[in-house]
């Protein structure tokens, strides 16, 4: 059976430069899929041909963004699924050189849940003792539709954050494995760089201003609750795995926390999410909390 390739972009205020970047991934793949997450910021774009656009009325979560955008491209005959952000920009021969993978994979008897590149916003992926990809972010993944019938679709209470991780779990336990192309590197925003000050003064280290990787507190809040709730659910069976990605998570939210501008709305994120995620409190930040962190969502 011949490939189709369908890519899935959920958006969430869509940058202007959105039309070029799909352009250019069309030159990859059949088709595309987008949706806006709530924002209502597509409205007004003029998207190229084999562009299809969905826009929900409110904001729903990355999971259930992408589980909208996988069915749509499932519906439309999607032999492989392309999952991307908004700011992820594809090297050529992307999707070629994951499919090669695949195939080789799957000739061999082996269940592939994903391939992803080996580089990922300038820094090389982890991996796992069997070679594979430790925890691959969810942007630059080409999946199999059948994965989907074994593993389940994306876990929508996480909202946003681990959702990537909890989908990896959940293929590991139905035997399915993840593929890496190791010399295959994907441009992707990892979060916002904010320079570093020690009492009002730039933090300069062998002449080279220093930066903390920031996430708003909000943002902050899913990482620590979701990864929480993740060891929770998942650490007894995944000791190793969970502590590899916990002492991971614990370190960027350390140094994100105390060195952030709004350190006091960091550790209040950091404080409630780990009360959340300890409780089993998922889905939406509530408004209580959120007006608390100081910080739109």
């Amino acid at each position: 059976m011949p490939h189709r390739i369908v890519a899935v972009i959920p958006v969430f205020r869509a940058p202007e430069s959105l039309p070029s970047t799909i352009e250019s991934i069309l030159r990859q793949v059949d088709s595309v899929v987008v949706v806006d997450d709530g924002s209502r910021s597509v409205d007004t774009i003029t998207f190229p041909e084999r562009t299809e656009v969905i826009s929900a009325e409110e904001n729903r979560g990355i999971a259930t963004a992408l589980n909208t955008a996988i069915s749509r491209a499932r519906e439309i005959g999607a032999t492989h699924i392309l999952t991307l952000d908004q700011d992820s920009a594809l090297a050529d021969g992307h999707v070629e050189r994951l499919l090669t993978r695949i195939d080789a994979a799957e000739a061999q008897g082996v269940n592939v849940a994903a391939a992803v590149p080996g580089v990922v916003g300038g820094a090389p992926v982890l991996n796992d003792p069997t070679g594979g990809p430790f925890d691959p972010i969810q942007s630059g993944q080409l999946l199999p539709v059948g994965a989907f019938e074994a593993i389940g679709e994306f876990r929508t209470d996480l909202f946003i954050d681990a959702v990537d991780s909890e989908f990896t779990v959940r293929a590991r336990e139905a035997g399915y494995r993840f593929l890496v192309d190791e010399g295959l590197a994907m441009e992707h925003a990892l979060g916002e760089a904010v320079p570093l000050s020690v009492f009002g003064r730039p933090l300069v280290i062998l002449g080279k201003q220093r930066h903390v990787l920031y996430h708003a507190p909000w943002r902050t809040y899913y990482m620590v609750r979701n990864s929480v709730w993740l060891s929770r659910q998942y650490g007894a069976d995944h000791r190793g795995w969970m502590r590899r990605r916990n002492r991971k998570m614990a370190e960027m939210v350390l140094w994100g926390s105390v060195l952030a501008p709004d350190r006091v709305a960091q550790l209040r994120a950091v404080r409630a999410g780990w009360r959340d995620g300890r409780r089993g409190t998922l889905g939406r930040i509530r408004p209580d909390v959120l007006g608390r962190l100081g910080r739109r969502a």
